[in-house]
């Protein structure tokens, strides 16, 4: 089997997929492996055009590309994703729970009510309504894969980001939770915890998915090692690992 059948016939949801980060990276690497993508991105000015370039990565591939704006803490929004893949594809297999919220040392007094409610609705919330609208479809196809991007030791981190923090471990636990009862559906439900890593201009990106540039080199990790451990998450080499929660340890930025 060729690397791009590892994950023909599905389709995968990545949240916040149109950034320099793990969310591009991933949505490049499932349709790599096969996938069809709805990429997601929300509000930023230039998120539209950036979008579009993953849309057009994606089709290089093969592979077929919706765009979707969404904001994941509005479930109205969601839900019209959601039906939006649906829609397209027919079917939606891989929920990647990219998006979250920013990431900014303060000592908690300093912390702005209003910022201290938008992280964490952005980590929890953004988790919960992207799984809340794909799980229907995952239990009727009785197969589905839904990884939740945390943080790195996140239960042992001392210190600020302290609304960050607060709800990757809210994300965490989600995880955890929802392990047992989505087994006898077939889903299987993960953590990826990466840590400190820095973004890649979209050249980079693309040569990294094709495993050249500076992957043979590279010596911290990329946004790209963290998609090549979704992928196999999301493949039939991983179809009984679920509640794993497997950290990437990043740059020591603290």
């Amino acid at each position: 089997m060729t690397d791009t059948a590892l994950l023909a016939g599905r389709v995968a949801l990545v949240t916040g997929s149109a950034g320099r980060g793990m969310g591009r990276s991933t949505a490049l690497t499932l349709a790599r492996d096969g996938a069809d993508i709805v990429i997601n991105y929300g509000t930023h000015r230039d998120a539209p055009d950036d979008a579009a370039a993953v849309a057009r990565a994606v089709e290089a591939f093969g592979r077929r590309a919706l765009v979707c704006k969404a904001s994941v803490v509005q479930p109205d929004e969601v839900k019209a994703m959601v039906e939006q893949a649906i829609a397209a594809f027919g079917r939606l297999d891989i929920l990647v729970n990219n998006a979250g919220g920013g990431w900014r040392l303060a000592d908690l007094p300093d912390i702005a009510d209003e910022r201290w409610r938008a992280v964490v609705q952005a980590e929890i919330d953004g988790a919960f309504y992207p799984i809340k609208y794909a799980l229907p479809h995952m239990r009727r196809q009785r197969w589905g894969r839904i990884v939740n991007i945390c943080g790195f030791r996140n239960e042992a981190w001392d210190g600020p980001p302290y609304d960050y923090m607060a709800g990757k471990v809210g994300r965490l636990q989600l995880t955890r939770q929802l392990v047992e009862n989505e087994r006898r559906h077939g889903i299987t439900v993960n953590a990826v915890c990466p840590g400190t890593i820095d973004g890649l201009d979209f050249d980079a990106a693309q040569a990294l998915t094709r495993h050249s540039g500076d992957w043979p080199d590279r010596e911290w990790p990329t946004p790209q090692d963290t998609a090549e451990v979704i992928a196999f998450l999301c493949s039939e080499a991983g179809r009984f690992v679920s509640g794993s929660v497997i950290g990437i340890p990043g740059r020591a930025k603290r």
